[in-house]
């Protein structure tokens, strides 16, 4: 062991006893509001989404909204039935309609609308609602119902209606302005106030290793396994730049092809005079902190400035272990690690994981 990594160790064993001092922690797992679920992606970008079936028929509905201070709230639909180009797809809140929108008029205005950076379509028939003052009506009017009803006119078949129940969806859309520091501001869609709206915490989306200066390519470079991915992966695998102090920079990008389960990261700290470095994580072992270089499925939560690995042992994802980092301005210090060794193929319940750090008596 170098004298470095050793200094290293240590310094991160202080970090973690201090780090377990009752600092609260956020929960492992996405918050859900009555079937309602929220999210915020690594940039910041963060959505309120509803799954619901009628039949054999499901409908996904999801709010989403970016970080950029102008960004407006965008409504995504997507349904796994095959709409006729004739079709209809008709917006109902408690009875009463919000819009009829042909198919075919829905398909051409697509590309008129730019999904935030980072945003991965679900599969199946996928719809941005129109935006602007259409999207705003159908916000307010679903906040104050009890039920939208989706309308779709599928090939073959009468209007199929699909209901999405609406309790919930305002606590989940508080959730993502208190998120995204809007509350209280002119932006937010639940409580807005008179204070202007500004950007909310973020980081830069990657998309293409040439987005990296110099210093920090050198670094990932000198790790062969980590060049050695093709340019269209890079870009799905949601890598970012978070701006720190002092026109400091951390990167978190992909080192490596993912395999089935899992894609490997690496951290790169970029000061402010340009020099760069890998940044190591601490991890818990029998005898004690450990540290790697390696973060698995890697997730930047800009509002806490938190990274998360979670490493899947199968394709479930119900064993396996998962981490959270702070960043605390010169590296990344664990704050608490779970594990689960069974795979039995149940559904994933990280909040009943054992704790490995900090340690906790529990029956898993």
């Amino acid at each position: 062991m170098t004298l470095r990594l050793l200094t290293f160790l240590i310094s991160a064993t202080a970090a973690l006893l201090a780090a377990s001092g009752g600092m609260a922690q956020p929960g492992r797992t996405a918050p859900n509001f009555e079937g309602w679920t929220v999210d915020c992606g690594n940039t910041g970008v963060c959505f309120a989404s509803s799954f619901t079936r009628s039949q054999s028929v499901w409908v996904d509905l999801r709010i989403i909204r970016d970080w950029q201070a102008e960004a407006q709230p965008l409504v995504r639909l997507t349904t796994n039935t095959e709409l006729p180009k004739e079709g209809m797809i008709r917006f109902d809140v408690d009875g009463e309609l919000i819009e009829e929108l042909p198919v075919e008029q829905l398909r051409e205005m697509q590309t008129a609308v730019v999904p935030p950076a980072g945003f991965r379509p679900l599969g199946g028939e996928g719809f941005w609602y129109p935006t602007g003052p259409a999207t705003a009506t159908l916000l307010e009017a679903m906040q104050k119902g009890k039920e939208l009803t989706v309308h779709l006119t599928a090939n073959g078949s009468d209007a199929i209606a699909v209901p999405v129940p609406l309790q919930g969806l305002k606590a989940s859309l508080l959730w993502v302005d208190n998120r995204q520091d809007r509350t209280g501001t002119v932006a937010a869609i639940v409580a807005p106030g008179t204070a202007p709206a500004k950007d909310a915490p973020h980081a830069i989306p990657l998309m293409s290793p040439d987005q990296l200066p110099p210093e920090v390519a050198a670094i990932w470079k000198a790790n062969r396994l980590c060049s050695a991915i093709d340019p269209t992966i890079f870009a799905s695998l949601n890598a970012v730049r978070v701006p720190l102090a002092d026109n400091a920079s951390l990167y978190i990008v992909p080192c490596g092809a993912p395999t089935a389960y899992n894609s490997p990261y690496v951290a790169i700290l970029s000061g402010k005079d340009g020099a760069a470095r890998q940044v190591h994580v601490a991890r818990m072992s029998d005898k004690g902190p450990v540290a790697s270089d390696l973060i698995y499925n890697a997730r930047w939560i800009p509002a806490d400035q938190q990274l998360v690995s979670y490493f899947k042992g199968s394709g479930v994802g119900e064993c396996g272990l998962w981490n959270r980092w702070s960043w605390n301005g010169t590296g990344l210090v664990l704050l608490e690690e779970a594990t689960r060794k069974t795979c039995d193929g149940t559904a994933p319940d990280l909040s009943n994981w054992s704790s490995t750090w900090p340690i906790k008596n529990t029956s898993n």
